[in-house]
């Protein structure tokens, strides 16, 4: 039972799937549930990495075909997609590279199952977060779940929430309780995260950084506030870890707290 409970430690506030750790729930989140932070300036496409970004600008919207293939001529713009060309044309097998965003099928068929998942928009959108479904009956089965999610309500105060475990944590607000406290100043709080937040500010860390003037802050809550001074869209915020500098924190913490008791109990 220990063993099996394990599996569901972490688990996804969006979707609700469950993970044994906290870097597979992070990885989860990342990839399917936040949007990409790099996004083309003249098209829609949008991606996790800048050098898929640049490959896609090259391809889309350039018009020098700098590499040619010394078999069959054909001209490539980057210098990878005529690699590919080569190892799959030239080498008795198909090849089908996605004039989008790069990836590589074998079939046509495989390269217009990628389009169509991929890179086009599907006719089944909901209309309450905009998420879009391969079929009628996954959008039913979707709209199901925003359904099952509007009955979670807090009797107090009428909020609603995705699971009954949010609810929980959400009615220690109206019970009046803060189970988790700064070892620092003894402020307490509701929720671990702003536990973790507020304790970023006795670290003298700012891990949050503008986009646009590069200002500096320590909380991300501070950076928001302050993104919302510049004029005109912003793209989203990528993720910030600070489990990492609040561990290092609390270490020395713990190792100086160690130090002036072994020096007072040496002094008496």
């Amino acid at each position: 039972m220990l063993k099996h409970i394990k599996q569901h430690m972490y688990q996804c506030q969006t979707c609700c799937q469950s993970f044994s750790f906290m870097r597979d729930l992070g990885r989860h989140i990342k990839k399917i549930h936040e949007p990409p932070p790099y996004p083309c300036s003249i098209c829609e496409f949008k991606s996790n990495s800048k050098c898929i970004l640049k490959d896609h600008f090259i391809r889309k919207h350039t018009s020098g075909f700098r590499y040619t293939c010394t078999v069959c001529k054909k001209q490539f713009k980057i210098k990878s997609d005529l690699k590919q060309h080569m190892n799959y044309v030239h080498t008795g097998e198909s090849s089908n590279i996605c004039s989008i965003c790069g990836h590589i099928c074998k079939t046509t068929r495989a390269m217009k199952a990628h389009m169509k998942y991929r890179h086009y928009k599907s006719a089944y959108e909901c209309k309450i977060c905009k998420r879009s479904l391969t079929s009628q009956k996954n959008l039913d089965q979707h709209l199901i779940w925003h359904q099952r999610k509007r009955e979670v309500v807090c009797p107090t105060c009428g909020k609603i929430f995705g699971q009954t475990r949010d609810l929980n944590l959400h009615l220690k607000i109206h019970q009046g309780i803060r189970p988790f406290s700064c070892p620092i100043c003894g402020h307490t709080f509701h929720r671990k995260t702003a536990q973790e937040q507020h304790i970023m500010i006795h670290t003298g860390k700012r891990p949050y950084v503008c986009d646009i003037c590069d200002q500096t802050f320590a909380q991300r809550t501070v950076l928001n506030s302050h993104r919302k001074r510049h004029p005109g869209s912003l793209p989203p915020l990528p993720v910030v870890s600070i489990k990492k500098i609040i561990q290092d924190f609390m270490q020395e913490l713990k190792v100086s707290l160690t130090q002036q008791q072994d020096k007072i109990t040496s002094d008496s």
